[in-house]
Order: C-alpha cells, then sequence, then structure tokens
C-alpha cells in the first residue's frame, strides 16, 4: 500500500465527482434563498452535470489512474459506467420539476439527495478494497431511503421508504459480516490481496462464508432473487423519478462492482460463486417472469421485470469472461435508458392519488396519444430483445459471453425465459393498439392524462438511445471491448 498523497492529479481525476458534491451542497444552500423554486434547482442540477460530463470526458483515463493510495483505481470502465450515471440523473433532473409541481412536492432535499446518491454510483465502479465498497454502497443507498418516501401525503410511499430502510440496513449488516469473515481469512480487505491470498483450505469454509453473506447483500442491492421482495413494494410506492433513477443507476453501480470483485478479488474461488449464481441467475428469471405476467400495474410489471433482467445479468458475473463484461455493461447501459424514458412516461400519466399507471389507463391509448403509445411500444420492445433496439444487442452479447464460456444449460433456460417474457410486455402493446375507444367507455377505463412536452421529450431522447445502440453499436462495443480488469 502506497502512503496517501494529496496531489494535483488526484484532484483533477476525481473532478467530476467533487463537481456533484459542491453541486449537492449549493442545492441545499438554493433552497434556503430560493425555497419551492423546483425548476431553478433542476436547471442548476442540470448545469452541474453538464460541467461534471464535460469533465469526465476531457479527463476520461486511457491508462488506470490509481487514488487514495490505490483505494480507487480510475479506468475507462470506472469512466464509462460515470459517463451512463450523469445520463440518468440528467434525464431524470429534467421531468423532476414538472412532476413535483403536479403532485404538490417541495423540493428541498430532493435534488441534493439525487445527487448525493449519484457520487456513490460513480464512486462504486472504482472501488479496489472492500471497505471503499461498502462505504460507497452506503452513500448510494442512505438517500434513496429517503427519496423513496418522499411523497409522504401517499401511504404507499411512507410503506416504500420504511420497508426499503429497514431491508436495507439487514443487506449491509451481511456484507459487514461477510466482509469480517474475509479479513479474518485473508487478512486484507483490497481485492488484489485477497485474489493473491486465495485460497486457504485451513480457513476455507470460513472464507466461503464471508463470501457468501458479501453476496447475499449484492444481491439485495441489485434485486436478484430470491433478496428481491422489497422490490415490487417500493418501485410502486416510490415517486416515479426515483423508481426510475432507482431502477437505472442502482443496477449500473452494483452489477459494476460486483464485476470488479469478483474478477479481480474472488477468481480463485470461481467454482464456487459461480455454483451460486447459477442458481440465483436462474431462479430470478423464472420467479421474475412468473410474478410479472398476470400485473396490472405497469410500475409492479417492471418491477418484476427488473428481477427478471437482474437474472439475465448475473448470467454476465457466471460467465465472468471478457466478452462478459462489455456485455453486461452494455446490457445495463441500455436497460438504463429504456427503464428511465419508461418512467418518465408513467410520471406525465400519473395521477396525484395513485402515481402509477394501470393496463386499463393505457387502453385505446394509441389513438389518442400515438406518439406516446410508440415510445412505449419501443421501449418494451426493447426489453424483450426486439431486433434493432439496444435490449437486442445487449442479450445477444451476453448470450453469447455465456455459450463461449460453456454455460449451455443456462443459455437455454434464459432463451426460454427470453421468450415466456414476451407475453407481458405484448399486453401493454395490446391494450394501446388493439384495444377500442368503444371497449374502453364501456370498460368505465379512465382516459390517461395528456401527457405534457417535458416528458415527451426525456421519452424521445431515450428512444434514441435504444434505437442509436440498436442499429449502430459499433462504437459502444468498441470503446468497452478496450477494457481489461486486474492490475
Amino acid at each position: 500500500m502506497q502512503p496517501f498523497t494529496v496531489n494535483l492529479g488526484n484532484l483533477l481525476a476525481l473532478l467530476p465527482i467533487w463537481i456533484l458534491i459542491i453541486a449537492a451542497l449549493l442545492l441545499i444552500l438554493l433552497d434556503v434563498v430560493a425555497p419551492r423554486a423546483n425548476r431553478l434547482q433542476a436547471g442548476f442540477g442540470l448545469a452541474s452535470v453538464a460541467a461534471a460530463a464535460l469533465a469526465l470526458i476531457l479527463l476520461f483515463p486511457f491508462k488506470p489512474v490509481r487514488l487514495v493510495s490505490g483505494a480507487l483505481l480510475y479506468d475507462g470502465f470506472g469512466a464509462t459506467v460515470g459517463v451512463a450515471v450523469l445520463l440518468v440523473l440528467a434525464l431524470t433532473l429534467v421531468f423532476s420539476p414538472h412532476y413535483m409541481q403536479k403532485m404538490g412536492l417541495r423540493g428541498l432535499e430532493y435534488y441534493p439527495l439525487l445527487f448525493i446518491s449519484s457520487v456513490g454510483m460513480m464512486l462504486l465502479p472504482l472501488c479496489r478494497d472492500l471497505l471503499s465498497i461498502i462505504v460507497s454502497i452506503e452513500l448510494l443507498s442512505i438517500p434513496l431511503y429517503v427519496l423513496a418516501g418522499y411523497n409522504r401525503r401517499l401511504e404507499t410511499s411512507k410503506e416504500a421508504g420504511f420497508k426499503y430502510f429497514i431491508l436495507g440496513a439487514f443487506a449491509s449488516a451481511f456484507m459487514i459480516y461477510g466482509a469480517a469473515f474475509i479479513y479474518g481469512t485473508t487478512g486484507t480487505l483490497w481485492l488484489s490481496s485477497i485474489s493473491e491470498a486465495l485460497p486457504f483450505p485451513e480457513n476455507r469454509l470460513l472464507l466461503l462464508l464471508g463470501l457468501g453473506l458479501l453476496l447475499v447483500g449484492f444481491a439485495f442491492k441489485a434485486a436478484i432473487a430470491p433478496f428481491q421482495w422489497w422490490v415490487p413494494d417500493v418501485y410502486e410506492g416510490s415517486p416515479s423519478p426515483v423508481t426510475g433513477f432507482m431502477a437505472a443507476g442502482v443496477k449500473l453501480a452494483i452489477f459494476a462492482v460486483f464485476l470488479r470483485l469478483l474478477i479481480d478479488g474472488f477468481m480463485p474461488l470461481a467454482n464456487d460463486w459461480r455454483i451460486a449464481l447459477s442458481v440465483l441467475a436462474v431462479t430470478g428469471m423464472i420467479l421474475g417472469n412468473l410474478l410479472a405476467l398476470h400485473q396490472m400495474s405497469l410500475k409492479r410489471l417492471l418491477a418484476y421485470s427488473s428481477i427478471t433482467h437482474a437474472g439475465y445479468l448475473v448470467l454476465g458475473l457466471v460467465a465472468a469472461n471478457r466478452e462478459a463484461v462489455s456485455a453486461t455493461l452494455f446490457y445495463l447501459i441500455a436497460y438504463a435508458a429504456t427503464i428511465v424514458g419508461v418512467m418518465a412516461l408513467i410520471s406525465g400519466w400519473a395521477r396525484e392519488d395513485q402515481d402509477d399507471v394501470y393496463m386499463s389507463d393505457l387502453r385505446g391509448m394509441a389513438a389518442s396519444q400515438p406518439l406516446a403509445a410508440l415510445l412505449v411500444t419501443i421501449f418494451m420492445l426493447s426489453l424483450i430483445g426486439f431486433p434493432l433496439t439496444a435490449g437486442f444487442i445487449g442479450k445477444l452479447m451476453l448470450f453469447y459471453a455465456v455459450y463461449k464460456a460453456g454455460f449451455i444449460a443456462l443459455l437455454v433456460i434464459a432463451v426460454i425465459n427470453t421468450m415466456v417474457s414476451v407475453y407481458y410486455y405484448l399486453r401493454v402493446i395490446q391494450a394501446m393498439y388493439l384495444v377500442a375507444d368503444e371497449e374502453r367507455a364501456a370498460d368505465g377505463a379512465r382516459q390517461p392524462v395528456a401527457l405534457a412536452p417535458v416528458y415527451a421529450l426525456v421519452g424521445g431522447v431515450s428512444v434514441l438511445i435504444v434505437l442509436f445502440l440498436g442499429i449502430v453499436p459499433r462504437w459502444l462495443l468498441t470503446l468497452l471491448n478496450f477494457y481489461r480488469f486486474g492490475g
């Protein structure tokens, strides 16, 4: 371990993160000076995100840079995850003011908490030791506990915040105990040192126990079955912009650091954790699909769908080869763009008394809101993995990585589950296009709220990303294939 030194290079490399931290502090002061100025706060937030993105691009690390005595490794992988997190944050900020005004909510802590959580998301893929990983996860999670229960006028939102906090605390305890067992058996918390120290046959039981506890904590944070029971209630009860931010950003950060943790730290135990992760992947794909089949709430459908997608992503962890790293990150970016776009549309249609959209609300929408129906259709097709969408390229790459790693049985199960998921995604499209206005009136279904331009803007940008990555994926694939772990 090198002695800690503070130099200009360190400060410059972390400049995008420092910008977000300073922006969070200034947003707190801004609320004191100009209370209820949601648009002003969001505008300042967007300017800060743009500055952070510019700094990240200008300081893009073509060669890995070790920071904070080696606790952080700033490389292309972490920088790309950072760009994706900033994009998710920016899209969320665009439609948040209109949503807050519609729901009668004050900005206050909302915007600073988004920024603080984003700092944790950007730090996670840079972490090189268990202590910094756990601290970054808490930095990511604690603001989300508050944001999940932010709409205090709705009982579902208060329940979401409380449930997320209680179960999140349990998950954190599992991770801390796991790290303690690992430190006790290896004498280190550094991933590279752990890898060099493994395996220890005389301490194998305690070592596997520590790794198992660590995996449980990660499985909770990433909504991997069977540790996903909080997901439907939290996704449904949270304010819709928070749900999109949470679903996209948390998966990006957690799976990115999960890859680094397993490949850089625990590859000598691959035969053990691959068995456990294979079980989690199959459980997640099957359970998520079965529970999503008959959901009438769009947010709950997407919640169970996210469990299925987490199962697919675990396949990338099981494969743990060069192709899997690129495929997993591409899949995460594609999923993030899709889920934020869908949640923007749900935020636009949501009513104050429910903050959700039901299948009956979508009936006949193609006739009354054709543009919105088209956007939703593209998002659903991307979640299926339909050609010419980012979801298709992501699934294709991920399945190829699994095939190349030799896990044919898992690949077959994944393909079957993909075909099963077609049913509930097509139900959404069917409701919009194949139900006439007369049937809507006969069923007493409510006409969906007209979509404000700001929601259509976010949905449109997200669709462009989904289509661009689906039609011209080469530029991102070239960038992702440049990365390697270790060292």
